[in-house]
């Protein structure tokens, strides 16, 4: 794969990619993501990698070997007849030997300087920290980002989730359509709004009514090792959950499986069949967790909450939450409020 170097500093090289090249999930399979968070390994990022959209690595190197990482994955956005460029700056990683020297924020910052300047176009910038963890969020700070928004975590789980025979497949282009349309008018005006992963391996479903969709998300399978949690009740869920009956369905940090949903839509006074399809989905794929990343202020999320019985794992989760950080670039400072000012889309493939 093509590559260009961006610049040399001691024995360090920043380089980047045409695209990502297979060893950085070598390198990726060794990271423990979090810090001050939970600390979790990503076991099928394999799958994950070649799905990214428009996405390119820049790398921190010593010789050959790869030693921090972020990808870079492309999008164009529309606000109220603006459009603008945006980068989601995914898997922002560093290897042992160069994590704690002081060396991360250096060089985030020169990767920012160096990717910026090669661009010419309204761009926003997107990192995202888990919330809580201090040492990462300085860091992206340190770069040149600033706080936009908070996506929350929810969790809808079943210990016996029911099949149901009423969801439906979309797979032709005319069904694609219709679901694209339903999902810009629910998330009209937000920002950061973008449908690259809908369909993703034909993963969309929906339960419909008398032929009209009244309720629908995709879904992306994932799996997880959790190897800590902070504080007490992270050392309960570690060392007792996953040895008392029944909840250990939900939850085995071990192997933590379940889907993503994202694209979720409902039509008014129809979420009980929302409900539906995430059960159904979740026998369907022989599960028992689901997670769903939504803004804080986000209406769909809103009326979920208000709707109750997203299950038991929801309690463990309802304090998790993602910062979005961002940084902005040939922008006016009236485009940059608009921006700040809409309620924040979230799509799950960006957060798992």
């Amino acid at each position: 794969m093509n590559k260009k170097l961006l610049l040399t500093e001691n024995e360090y090289s920043i380089w980047k990619y045409e695209g990502v090249p297979d060893e950085v999930v070598e390198f990726f399979k060794k990271i423990n993501w979090g810090s001050e968070g939970a600390v979790y390994e990503r076991i099928n990022i394999n799958e994950l990698i070649p799905q990214l959209h428009d996405a390119h690595l820049v790398s921190v190197n010593t010789g050959d070997t790869i030693q921090a990482t972020a990808i870079f994955c492309k999008s164009d956005i529309d606000l109220q007849g603006l459009k603008f460029k945006v980068e989601y700056i995914r898997y922002f990683a560093a290897s042992d030997e160069i994590r704690g020297k002081k060396l991360i924020k250096h060089f985030a910052t020169k990767v920012m300087e160096l990717v910026k300047s090669d661009t010419t176009a309204k761009t926003i910038y997107i990192g995202c920290i888990e919330n809580g963890n201090i040492r990462s969020y300085k860091v992206v700070e340190n770069a040149g980002y600033e706080r936009m928004g908070l996506l929350k975590v929810n969790a809808f789980s079943r210990f016996y989730p029911k099949a149901h025979a009423n969801i439906e497949r979309v797979k032709d282009e005319q069904s694609k359509k219709e679901v694209i349309s339903l999902l810009a008018q629910q998330y009209d005006d937000y920002a950061l709004r973008h449908f690259h992963y809908i369909f993703l391996k034909d993963n969309y479903f929906v339960i419909r009514e008398q032929g009209e969709i009244v309720a629908g998300c995709q879904l992306h399978p994932v799996r997880w090792v959790i190897n800590n949690m902070p504080g007490f009740s992270g050392k309960i869920i570690m060392n007792v959950l996953p040895y008392t009956p029944f909840i250990n369905k939900l939850f085995n940090p071990k192997k933590f499986d379940f889907l993503c949903f994202e694209g979720i839509y409902f039509k008014p006074g129809h979420i009980d069949k929302l409900y539906q399809l995430f059960e159904g989905l979740l026998a369907q794929e022989k599960m028992n967790a689901s997670l769903f990343w939504l803004g804080e202020n986000c209406a769909t999320r809103k009326q979920i909450l208000e709707h109750g019985q997203l299950g038991l794992l929801n309690n463990f989760v309802k304090k998790s939450g993602v910062i979005v950080m961002a940084s902005y670039q040939n922008m006016s400072a009236e485009e940059i409020e608009l921006v700040k000012s809409k309620t924040l889309y979230a799509s799950g493939f960006d957060y798992i």
